[in-house]
């Protein structure tokens, strides 16, 4: 994808900081670390919403049914069968 240039004025200790924290995790610019902190940033929003829209249908799934121990460890097991 190509790239393009994005102006940000930021105030003069945060600049400091964000060029420490691109050299001590080895990016190759602050650039690529800002990078590195959107996409982050928007993964962490979308596994936001996925975990919110599960928590929904969790909650509008009806009533509740005690599991015995025996059935949520099959549960468990199908679950990382899954994976």
């Amino acid at each position: 994808m190509p790239n393009t240039t994005f102006n940000l004025s930021i105030p003069r200790d945060l600049k400091e900081k964000a060029r420490y924290q691109a050299r001590q995790r080895h990016f190759s610019s602050t650039s690529d670390y800002l990078q590195h902190l959107i996409r982050n940033d928007i993964e962490m929003a979308e596994q936001k919403h996925e975990l919110s829209a599960f928590l929904q249908a969790g909650l509008t799934s009806g009533e509740a049914k005690p599991l015995s121990l025996d059935e949520l460890s099959a549960w468990m097991q199908d679950v990382i069968k899954q994976t």
